[in-house]
C-alpha cells in the first residue's frame, strides 16, 4: 500500500524524489520552450522516480514503517 511514510528517511527520500521529478519536469519544459532538444529526457527521470519509490513502497523503505 502507498501512503506517505512516518519514519524520517523514508520521508526524506519522498521529498527527494518529488523535487527531483519537479526539477526535470521544469527542465524539460524550459528545454521544450526554448526548443532545446532533449533526446534522452525518460533515463533522467529513474533517479528521482526510485528515491521517491523506495520511501512510499514498503519492500524498498530502508526504515521500516510500524504496522497499523
Amino acid at each position: 500500500m502507498l501512503r506517505f511514510p512516518q519514519r524520517w528517511l523514508n520521508r526524506l527520500l519522498c521529498y527527494v524524489g518529488l523535487f527531483g521529478v519537479l526539477f526535470q519536469l521544469t527542465a524539460a519544459l524550459h528545454a521544450w520552450w526554448h526548443q532545446i532538444p532533449l533526446p534522452h529526457f525518460w533515463l533522467l527521470l529513474i533517479a528521482p522516480l526510485l528515491c521517491l519509490v523506495s520511501g512510499l513502497w514498503s519492500p524498498l523503505q530502508p526504515q521500516q514503517e510500524p504496522q497499523p
